[in-house]
């Protein structure tokens, strides 16, 4: 059995998933499973086809159908629910995962003993190859859990938690967006034990769909999540 499995939500992204899954083929670490989700591609979209043509069986496509839900929380949702392993990570279908990136994490719970790990990111535009480091007011940093009330610092293509506690909390499909901050908002409300890996884990790639998904982030989510936990703050 692997030791840990990999959850990607995909849609319309066969002109980019291969280079993601081709940074996970390169992990120094290679006792994984890589589960892929397609929600609700288009009849155009190569996705699948992109998959098959690596014939590694460490590598699972399901299609999400209607039953299931529609959404990246459902496609997360349904993957946690079919993995095999009890760490689960999660990586975005247009992100890189640096070569150290499994290594690291499963060493970090072997030693420190988390209920859930995260880790540094770098920003890269693809067009011009220019790697930066996070917007200063996003950087992560060890948990702060004042800080964190205020400002989701924490990047979820880094997380790495337990299936046994994502399957007694989900990621809640009503949130559109800010899904991952409304899931570890939840998490760290109970206590669960959240551990800091001070190393870029991820490259978040910078492209005409993620720019204007920032903008829409403008929509602010977060705030909602905030006013639905405001008893935290008397906690």
């Amino acid at each position: 059995m692997a030791k840990i499995s990999i959850i990607t939500p995909a849609r319309d992204r066969s002109d980019l998933i291969g280079e993601t899954i081709e940074s996970v083929i390169k992990q120094t670490e290679q006792d994984w499973q890589l589960i892929v989700v397609d929600d609700h591609s288009s009849p155009k979209d190569k996705t699948e086809e992109v998959i098959k043509d690596f014939k590694d069986n460490r590598i699972l496509y399901y299609k999400l159908t209607d039953e299931n839900g529609k959404g990246i929380s459902a496609a997360r949702n349904f993957g946690i629910m079919i993995a095999e392993t009890e760490l689960i990570t999660f990586l975005d279908s247009d992100d890189l995962c640096y070569p150290e990136r499994i290594e690291l994490t499963l060493k970090e719970f072997l030693e420190k003993k988390p209920d859930l790990t995260y880790g540094n990111l770098k920003r890269w535009d693809p067009q011009t190859n220019e790697v930066t480091d996070q917007l200063s007011q996003f950087q992560p940093a060890n948990f702060d859990f004042a800080r964190f009330k205020e400002l989701d610092y924490i990047p979820m293509g880094t997380v790495t938690t337990k299936r046994s506690i994502l399957l007694e909390f989900p990621f809640n499909s009503f949130f559109r967006r800010a899904e991952d901050y409304d899931l570890l908002m939840r998490l760290a409300k109970r206590g669960y034990k959240f551990h800091y890996i001070d190393q870029p884990l991820i490259k978040y790639r910078r492209h005409e769909g993620s720019i204007t998904k920032e903008k829409k982030l403008l929509f602010n989510y977060g705030r909602m999540v905030k006013n639905n936990y405001q008893v935290v703050r008397d906690e």
